[in-house]
């Protein structure tokens, strides 16, 4: 790379120390005792390692875009992004796909918590929600593809004793050009993620008490949630729906297998200019704008927050009771009942044409199963599980170690609380840091590294890991560790036969998530490793439409088991130690 570019990296770079400066500085307290003097440094080092490719990615992707990079990413990267006619019907139905997805979600998840919490399904729904949110997306884009296309397993269900179809209909095709398809497989997705996290809260709201209080002062239950429960809820539960917007927004993997071709999804659109000669600066550009309106977003729905509020406000306030509708109650929880059962059933889907040979509509089931999908193309699947294993496993150890160490800066007053810097890669769109840290990897000669692309699983897996943990580690009485130490236990006696066994739930499902994050990484494996690494998730998303739906079906359930698995021994090892100690 010539010496202009490295310049102009140079010229854009300087902001970043003062940044860091400024987060260290609010980050470790003025004075720092010599015993704290390693967890600092420890910490410190997390935060570097965690927020520098960040800035080095945003800086990256401004540079081109303004013209600062002009050996990298010649021409002006704004003109060019508006002169393609491409760009705004693609802008169009970025918002379109995303902000309908996100309302989607959001709606489930009132339903849900409305119509099924306290009857019989509530414990079922909770059961089915992490082996669905363990499924990678295009593993869920493809099973939804099977499930709902023309010749999909929804339309053999009914043909052709209700439909009369004994050929699959050609009235309709999946991707669509409205990007429904793509509208539901987000809503599946998402919804379970969003779920969890309004039920994680519901012991902490004390909800059985709310209902009381509410039904003995005549609402419905209806209207107790809506007046009493959501209103306190909703709060606790924004950080993660911005996050689903955000994702909503700049999903690509899914946008590559489920969204319209033309004009397709904004991300997709700048993920193609990087691959033509001379549009780099046009990506750029594009993912800057795609930021800027992500943000723009974000505003928009806080400001839709205070007039919502003020609105709910104003009816709590006028003590109108209402009647409770029973019957919307029952079409709420069917339609819930209905997008968990399609969810599960794209699993199905995924599993049955893996062992698949003959197939033929419109049969209910494969006419022959066969195992040589799995047994027979080891040269196929072999070599993208173990790079996808390496990864899973560096990004769980390694994000666990990370986490461990910047807990215990805090834990023991090294450092203080800054939880909005874990949230920074999750709601800036990946497009918008990847693009500019795939510039700087060409630039410094180490694009395509195993350890570049390990690097960039660890960014993305951090928070997830940080966030899950924080709560269990904060709120684990100190009584045990004073204890400990009483009796003359060391730190790190204390650690790691005290506090890491007594929290190995967290710590397990937090590695749990780890893998799966790793295991669904498509944007940083294709942007980083110049398609030297080929994972699941790289082969499901280039295999599609190219390869004989069976294999990719093979594909895409070896891409599940993997998160199926661990997350299964997340919660089967707490259960067989917490026995053996009963015993």
């Amino acid at each position: 790379m010539g010496s202009s570019a490295r310049s102009g990296m140079d010229r854009a770079l300087r902001p970043i120390s003062v940044f860091l400066d400024k987060l260290i500085t609010e980050a470790v307290p003025h004075t720092v005792s010599s015993d704290r003097a390693l967890p600092v440094l420890a910490a410190i080092g997390v935060v570097l390692l965690f927020s520098t490719p960040l800035l080095i990615g945003l800086t990256g992707t401004i540079a081109p875009a303004f013209g600062l990079m002009p050996e990298l990413a010649p021409g002006n990267g704004f003109a060019q992004l508006l002169e393609d006619p491409r760009f705004l019907p693609a802008l169009k139905l970025t918002i379109k796909t995303g902000v309908i997805a996100t309302l989607l979600v959001l709606l489930f998840t009132v339903l849900a918590l409305v119509c099924l919490h306290k009857t019989a399904w509530w414990r079922w729904m909770l059961a089915a929600l992490p082996p669905l949110l363990a499924i990678p997306h295009a593993a869920l884009a493809v099973g939804l593809v099977f499930l709902v296309a023309p010749s999909g397993w929804i339309v053999r269900l009914f043909s052709p004793w209700l439909t009369s179809w004994d050929r699959p209909p050609s009235d309709w095709v999946v991707p669509d050009a409205g990007g429904w398809s793509l509208i539901a497989g987000l809503v599946m997705k998402e919804a379970p993620f969003l779920l969890l996290a309004a039920a994680a809260q519901l012991p902490r709201l004390n909800v059985d008490a709310l209902l009381k209080i509410g039904l003995t002062l005549g609402y419905s239950p209806a209207r107790c949630w809506s007046r009493l429960i959501l209103p306190t809820m909703y709060p606790r539960i924004r950080l993660t729906l911005f996050v689903i917007l955000a994702f909503n927004l700049s999903v690509v993997d899914m946008a590559l297998l489920l969204g319209p071709g033309n004009p397709p999804t904004l991300s997709v659109l700048l993920l193609s200019y990087v691959n033509e000669p001379g549009f780099r600066a046009a990506a750029s550009a594009g993912a800057l704008i795609l930021a800027v309106g992500m943000a723009v977003l974000f505003v928009v729905v806080m400001l839709l927050e205070r007039l919502i509020a003020r609105l709910a406000n104003q009816r709590r306030e006028s003590g109108h009771r209402g009647h409770g509708s029973g019957l919307f109650r029952q079409i709420g929880k069917y339609l819930v009942l209905a997008l968990t059962l399609c969810s599960i059933l794209t699993i199905v889907a995924l599993l049955l044409w893996s062992f698949t040979q003959r197939w033929r509509f419109p049969s209910v089931l494969p006419d022959t199963f066969t195992s040589r999908h799995w047994l027979g193309r080891s040269d196929l699947l072999l070599d993208p599980l173990l790079a996808t294993i390496l990864f899973a496993l560096f990004s769980s150890i390694a994000t666990l170690v990370a986490a461990v160490v910047w807990l215990e800066a805090e834990r023991l007053g090294a450092v203080k609380k800054i939880d909005w810097l874990w949230y920074v890669p999750l709601f800036i769109p990946q497009i918008t840091l990847l693009f500019g840290w795939q510039a700087a990897s060409l630039i410094s000669a180490t694009d395509g590294l195993w350890i570049t692309v390990a690097y960039a699983h660890w960014v993305y897996t951090l928070p997830y890991v940080v966030l899950i943990l924080a709560v269990a580690w904060r709120e684990l009485d100190p009584n045990w560790n004073n204890a400990a130490s009483v009796l003359g236990a060391g730190y790190w006696k204390v650690l790691f036969r005290i506090r890491l066994p007594l929290l190995i739930k967290p710590v397990l499902q937090a590695m749990a998530v780890a893998v799966a994050v790793s295991v669904a990484q498509y944007l940083p494996t294709a942007l980083l490793g110049a398609g030297r690494h080929n994972t699941l998730a790289i082969e499901v998303v280039t295999s599609f439409g190219g390869v004989d739906r069976r294999v990719i079906a093979t594909l895409a359930v070896l891409q599940s088991l993997l998160p199926l698995i661990v997350f299964s021994l997340a919660l089967f090892i707490p259960a067989a130690m917490q026995q053996k100690q009963r015993s």
